[in-house]
Formats: C-alpha cells, structure tokens, sequence
C-alpha cells in the first residue's frame, strides 16, 4: 500500500504551503483589527480647537 499524507514529498509541499496560506490569513486579520482599533479612536476623538474654528 503507498504512502499517502504528509510522508510524501508532496504532502510536504502541500503542508508548506497550507501553513502559508494560514500565516497569510492570521496577517491580514491582525492588520485589518488595527485599522479598525484605528478608525474607531479617530471617530470618537472629539475635534481640536484648530478643527473646530471657522475659516475667515
């Protein structure tokens, strides 16, 4: 009977290459929390003097 699974030289490569992928996700999911933390604060922070004086 073969070998099947990560014992083979492509279930290596396919082991590689779905711990990328995985690396990839948890990335991206990390950068878009941030920018989202980010968006929230600046919504909630009240405007400075600066922003709030009318233009003459």
């Amino acid at each position: 009977m073969p070998r099947r699974g990560r014992s083979t030289t492509v279930g290596k490569f396919a082991q590689l290459c779905q711990a990328r992928r995985a690396s990839e996700i948890r990335m991206l999911g990390e950068l878009l929390r941030r920018e989202q933390l980010t968006a929230a604060r600046e919504q909630m922070r009240p405007p400075s003097e600066r922003e709030r004086a009318t233009p003459r």
